[in-house]
């Protein structure tokens, strides 16, 4: 890169700057004051239009919501005077969680929304990165917003006219899109670098510029915008998951800036342990909750990049001339992830700040990067004409060993992914799927089941008087059973799609896609009758047994959570077993239960 492209780029980076202030100060919402309550466990909205605005808490005038990671939900109140404009309500914060937001005119609700990040981004009322609501009425009203987030819980919260919105937000678009076309091209640039030069630090560095735009998209909005809007799993970890990939990269990239093999050896070796770190860190990513791995990450990422602005600040001083460069490019990304670290934390109110620091100063960090790795790349290929065999003895023998520890990583972990799949979903006697893999699936074939119409259907199956089978004939009898029991109900399945689980002791779960109520009447009385004919092969003889059932069936909308079904399909169980065991209940709908009899 010339001193003259790098002039162009800074300039760029100065416009991307202002772009945003300009945003701030081309127009002016309406601030209202905000009143605040935390939630109790007996908190409902009556009590809040109920409660006088003594028991509320204010917000001081002009601050943005900021109460920094909580795990509580939190209800604000904003009065809102008449006025002839149509007018939008803003929350400018992409990562909450859930947002209910009541409009309430004389104790009585207008309008009623439910979004958040939680849900496809499709469903949001007004298609922004943030959250925008129209206002449904002209007159004095006031709006009542509960909040639940397990990121920072912080935002501000402002009244716009449609048409100031839109000249406000376009500079924000704007700045937005020059950050971003800035990562792509220099991504690009130094990919091209890395095609032509065949230097891996070139890729290393594409990728570590392409994993910040990532990162900044799912911080930013833009991402679940534009790239994953009905990628809710992504959403929920796409700052823990590609925050890891970005500070393990950030390590390769600072091993070929500062060439740390070659300059120190011992911080060589440590950047090797990060990597260990951060790998495994993304690999939890994929399955730990964000919530629960959120602080790991955080912590990790200051001592990671406490040690990486370390190992500039020591090969500096040994005199190292890019080294001077990296330094100052990662204490300016350092210093910005500080404040916007006090600003989530609730200890730092200005929200622009906030919104635009990493930003600014990532893009500065990838241009100094860039810059530093053209350097470095010139005085490595001088030295390359000098000694060209003894390099490329040196980088046949770094490839081969990244390829073989890559390798053995690679194969380690996804041993161990496969060892612990198996052992956290299956049951250790019978083999089925357990209780835990149950609650995953149950709740995204009902996800599905509603979004598709269709209906879904929850038997649970209980092994009638099986307690006196154990105490007569001890537990060795009892395992035997319940592993007969299981592979007959299993080899009588008519679907694939139809899955059985063992949901504890002598209690199993049928969970049964596009099935109705006659679908399920019929299959559970082939199982009873099937059951009731098998002969169980035990230490014992042959024994027989039979078994209660109960069946619940969610037609489209009948409930609104899977636990409801959950709970039918229980009770359905109970009417069961409290008419005499041997027996099948369904219950079809939610006020309407149907019994059928085994005899």
């Amino acid at each position: 890169m010339t001193y003259k492209t790098f002039q162009q780029w800074m300039i760029l980076l100065v416009v991307l700057c202002f772009g945003g202030a300009l945003s701030e100060a081309r127009a002016e919402p309406a601030k209202p004051l905000i009143y605040y309550q935390q939630e109790s466990e007996n908190t409902s909205l009556q009590q809040l239009i109920d409660s006088p605005l003594q028991n509320w808490q204010t917000i001081p005038e002009n601050e943005a919501v900021s109460f920094g990671y909580t795990p509580e939900a939190y209800w604000f109140r904003v009065q809102v005077d008449e006025n002839e404009a149509d007018r939008m309500l803003y929350l400018g914060y992409p990562l909450l969680d859930s947002i209910d937001v009541y409009f309430v005119k004389s104790g009585e609700v207008l309008k009623q929304l439910h979004m958040g990040d939680q849900l496809p981004f499709n469903e949001r009322p007004v298609h922004n990165k943030n959250f925008v609501v129209p206002v449904p009425t002209h007159n004095a009203h006031d709006i009542y917003i509960r909040v639940r987030t397990e990121s920072s819980l912080r935002f501000p919260l402002e009244i716009w006219e449609p048409l100031e919105f839109m000249e406000a937000n376009q500079y924000q678009v704007a700045a937005t899109g020059l950050y971003f076309g800035l990562l792509l091209c220099m991504a690009i640039y130094n990919l091209f670098n890395f095609l032509v030069t065949r230097d891996i630090s070139f890729l290393n560095y594409s990728a570590y510029t392409l994993s910040i735009g990532l990162l900044m998209a799912g911080l930013d909005g833009v991402g679940y915008q534009y790239l994953w809007p009905n990628w809710i799993w992504l959403q929920d970890r796409i700052v823990t998951m590609i925050g890891s990939i970005m500070i393990m990269f950030a390590t390769l990239v600072t091993m070929g800036v500062l060439q740390t093999k070659v300059h120190s050896a011992t911080i060589h070796r440590w950047l090797r342990r990060f990597m260990m770190v951060y790998a495994t860190t993304f690999v939890l990513s994929i399955f730990l909750p964000y919530a629960l791995l959120i602080p790991f990450v955080l912590i990790l990422a200051v001592v990671g990049c406490g040690f990486l602005l370390g190992s500039g600040i020591v090969l500096w001083r040994r005199g190292l001339i890019y080294a001077r460069i990296y330094t100052l490019a990662l204490s300016a990304l350092l210093a910005a992830i500080c404040v916007n670290a006090l600003g989530y934390l609730g200890l730092f109110e200005s929200v622009f700040v906030q919104r635009y620091a990493i930003m600014a100063a990532s893009a500065f960090e990838v241009l100094l990067l860039s810059w530093a790795l053209a350097i470095r790349f010139n005085d490595g290929r001088k030295e390359q004409l000098a000694l060209k065999e003894q390099m490329n003895h040196q980088l046949e023998d770094m490839v081969s060993e990244r390829t073989e520890e890559l390798e053995r990583v690679m194969v380690r972990l996804q041993k161990a992914n496969q060892e612990l799949e198996q052992r956290s979903n299956e049951d250790g006697l019978t083999g089925l799927y357990n209780r835990r893999f149950l609650n995953q699936e149950f709740k995204r074939e009902f996800r599905r089941c509603r979004r598709n119409g269709t209906s879904l259907t929850l038997a649970m199956l209980d092994i009638d008087h099986f307690k006196a089978l154990n105490d007569s004939y001890g537990h060795l009898l009892g395992d035997q059973i319940l592993i007969d029991l299981a592979n007959l109900l299993k080899r009588n399945l008519r679907r694939a799609s139809d899955t059985l689980y063992r949901y504890g002791g002598e209690e199993f779960t049928l969970l049964l896609p596009d099935t109705d109520e006659v679908g399920a009447r019929d299959l559970a009385v082939k199982l009873a009758q099937l059951v009731r004919e098998h002969p169980f092969d035990t230490d014992h003889g042959p024994m027989h047994i039979t078994v209660s059932i109960g069946v619940a069936v969610a037609a489209a909308g009948v409930y609104d959570q899977p636990t409801q079904l959950l709970a039918a399909a229980d009770e359905a169980l109970y009417r069961a077993k409290a008419a005499g065991r041997d027996q099948i209940r369904v219950i079809a709908e939610r006020e309407r239960s149907v019994s059928t009899s085994t005899e």
